[in-house]
């Protein structure tokens, strides 16, 4: 059937210039606004996207959507990860990196009981629990790599993102709203105010300016803009060849090690993290990158929520969904759970349980809005890392499961 919406396909100017706008949007919602910051810019991204599609003012799909998937999420990838210092993040994310594989464990637990209590009910189970996997401990810039390797029907992958977005939504919404709560102190206990908040400042309150202070404009120079996209695009360059000598184009085999190792978008996390290793210095004194790159996957946070239809997945999905939401109730469980046993705070496992299902920008996220100001950097740090594990941990447990069930 053909499609028709308000802004034709071809339109490449005035849907370009809708994405953009509703990219920035997003952030000027979460900066300056109460409301906005209670529910972060990606969440706010992925509405938009959302609702401009279904309700018929911009299409499904369009030459301009490809070149967001095309180039500017490849180019996303290695801007943001410039910073990905592991010996950085082992060092200044403290006791909560553990937390955080606490809690990608019990995504990992929700994966293979969806698998196994939901059976036939999924098609293509396997993959999808592999795919999600990588997006509930990495971010949406995972679910593309794992879509991209497992290779799911364009149906099931666009379900898919409307079960991942909603559940995410709910699950960001009740973290939120936990600390609220006096019996969440009393039965998880809270870290002291001064490792909590900067100059023991615990005036409370969520605030939208906690966002802005984060965001705050640092200098930049010409050169570093330069500097930047030059070293995204070598690496992206580099990581495109390597894959096609290592998994030639015609080749698709989504549980074969040589798949691993020679997807294109996983060689620009791997290419990305050797290069931080080998050049810290070089790396620490880049300016710029993670704005550039929070911009550009803003960008695609709005297209991604694009191609959901929420009455496809309640009328012919409804099982994706109650999957989503098997894999992120086993993620609170063992976040909360284990966590709770081993001595973790209220602050600790909610960070680390977000950054797991909803990526390193809404932890930090909320990390600001709540004003646990010296819990920022661990949060994104630890977010990161499930950026840089997310689809390979995916990729085994899609392997496992296959091997299982197949």
């Amino acid at each position: 059937m053909e499609q028709t919406s308000l802004v034709q396909p071809s339109d490449t100017w005035v849907l370009w210039t809708l994405l953009i706008t509703w990219a920035w949007l997003s952030l000027v919602f979460e900066q300056r606004y109460k409301w906005g910051s209670r529910l972060s810019g990606p969440v706010i991204a992925l509405i938009g996207g959302l609702v401009l599609s279904n309700t018929g003012i911009i299409p499904v799909r369009s030459p301009v959507y490809d070149t967001v998937w095309d180039y500017i999420v490849p180019m996303c990838i290695p801007l943001l990860l410039l910073k990905c210092d592991l010996k950085k993040i082992w060092r200044e994310t403290g006791r909560m990196l553990g937390a955080f594989m606490i809690s990608a464990f019990g995504t990992v637990v929700g994966a293979f009981l969806a698998a196994f209590l939901l059976g036939s009910l999924v098609d293509h189970l396997v993959e999808v629990c592999g795919i999600m996997t990588a997006s509930y401990i990495g971010g949406a810039m995972n679910f593309v790599q794992a879509t991209l390797i497992f290779h799911p029907p364009e149906s099931i992958s666009n379900a898919l993102i409307v079960a991942d977005n909603l559940v995410m939504a709910v699950h960001i919404m009740a973290m939120l709203a936990l600390p609220g709560f006096a019996f969440a102190y009393r039965w998880f206990g809270s870290l002291p105010d001064d490792e909590l908040y900067e100059n023991n400042d615990a005036a409370g309150g969520e605030t939208a300016e906690g966002a802005a202070e984060y965001w705050r404009p640092r200098p930049i120079s010409l050169i570093d803009i330069g500097k930047n996209l030059s070293l995204a695009f070598i690496i992206v360059t580099a990581a495109t060849k390597l894959s096609a000598v290592i998994v030639p184009p015609e080749i698709i085999e989504p549980f074969s090690f040589r798949t691993l190792i020679g997807n294109k978008y996983l060689l620009f996390t791997s290419l990305t993290v050797i290069f931080v290793l080998l050049f810290p210095r070089f790396s620490e004194r880049l300016r710029g990158t993670q704005e550039m790159g929070t911009f550009a996957i803003y960008i695609f946070f709005v297209l991604i929520g694009v191609p959901a239809s929420i009455r496809s997945i309640l009328l012919e999905a409804p099982f994706l969904l109650v999957l989503c939401t098997l894999m992120v109730a086993a993620n609170v469980v063992v976040t909360f759970g284990v966590c709770k046993l081993l001595g973790f705070s209220l602050q600790e496992m909610i960070l680390v349980s977000i950054a797991n299902t909803a990526g390193p920008m809404n932890s930090a996220a909320i990390a600001i809005s709540k004003k646990w100001t010296k819990l920022v950097l661990p949060a994104f740090l630890v977010g990161i890392w499930g950026y840089v594990i997310g689809t390979y941990t995916g990729w085994l447990a899609g392997w496992a499961l296959n091997a299982l069930l197949r």
